[in-house]
Parts: C-alpha cells; structure tokens; sequence
C-alpha cells in the first residue's frame, strides 16, 4: 500500500485546485520484453516478446498524474538440460503514474518530452507453457507489485512512450524456492485525446 501513497497525494493536490486540471486520454498499443531476476539451479529464464493493449487517463499540465489498465501477455523463455516450453502470462495491469513535462503548454500542444514513474498492480488472467517445470498456475502469484519509470515523447496527436517496471514482489508462491522478480521493459504507441 506505501507505493500508492504518492501518486494519491499528488491527485489530491490536483483535486483540490493548486494546479489547473488538464484531461487527456490516451489509448495505446505496445510491446513488451519480460524476464525473471533469478534462474532455477538447471534452467535459466531468457526475455520472450508480448503485447499489451491499454488506456491512460492523464490529469494535470506540466506535473501530472495518470491512472491507467491494460492487458499484457507476456512470454519467457525457458534453456534447461531438457526441452522446456515457453512460460506464457497473461496479466491485467493497474499502473498509477506521477510525472512531469518538460515544455510549456504553448509548446506542449505539437510537441512534448515526458518522464514518469509510479506503481503498477498486476493480477494474473492466465499461465500457460512451461512445461517440463513442474510448475502449475497455482504457484505463480495471482497479484505482483512493481515499480515503473520511463520517458515518452508526445507530436501532434500522437504519443510513444518507453519505460521499465522492476517486480518488488515474488513471482512464485512459497511453495517453489525461487525468490525471482519480474521485470519487464515496454514500449507504447498511441494517440491521446486532450479535453
């Protein structure tokens, strides 16, 4: 819960009217490469390609706040001894972003440079792959924690953000003796609304 205590202040500020509010919405469409922190003792975890499809909700000028949801799936692969399938996630991500733009409004309405950080809530969908390692779906986490950061670019309607979420949580249950975090670094293209 202390990861969600900044970007909650920073909108009760916004709410409260120190800083004029400013709406855009922002639909978007991405890739993504996620990997695991740590390999078992005979296999080792390599970054697999996935997609994610989302919208955020930005809210203020120059300092912002920006709520969001997007579905990732996410794949990993797995080198071992033996011939092991891919692990393959599907995840809903909650991502509270705080940030900052680096031009003025008159500027900013053509062209802009973002950066932005926050927590991200991940509740797993579905798991699949992986076989060959005696791993099943009850013992990945059904909720992981991370931490965001990144930098995006705003022209005309359009948007491209890159950012980088570090897993503050374990990936698998306690029953599995891994303490791996996932990690996944992303890029989205979108356009974004402002009103």
């Amino acid at each position: 819960m202390k990861y969600f205590i900044l970007p909650l202040a920073f909108a009760f500020f916004l709410g409260t009217g120190h800083l004029p509010a400013q709406f855009t919405f922002k639909p978007y469409i991405g890739i993504n490469s996620a990997n695991l922190s740590e390999d078992f003792q005979d296999e080792e975890f390599r970054s697999g390609l996935g997609y994610q499809i989302g919208a955020d909700l930005m809210i203020g000028r120059r300092l912002f706040i920006q709520p969001g949801l997007n579905f990732e799936f996410s794949q990993i692969e797995v080198r071992g001894v033996e011939d092991i399938s891919d692990m393959e996630l599907s995840r809903i991500n909650m991502p509270v972003m705080v940030g900052f733009k680096m031009f003025q409004e008159d500027v900013d309405k053509f062209f802009d440079i973002r950066v932005f950080t926050g927590p991200n809530a991940s509740f797993l969908a579905n798991y699949s792959g992986g076989d060959g390692l005696e791993i099943s779906s009850s013992e990945i986490r059904n909720f992981n924690l991370a931490w965001n950061a990144g930098v995006g670019v705003d022209l005309f309607m359009f948007f491209v953000d890159i950012g980088y979420k570090w897993g503050v949580n374990d990936f698998f249950g306690r029953d599995v003796d891994n303490d791996a975090a996932i990690n996944v670094f992303y890029g989205n293209a979108g356009l974004r609304f402002t009103f």
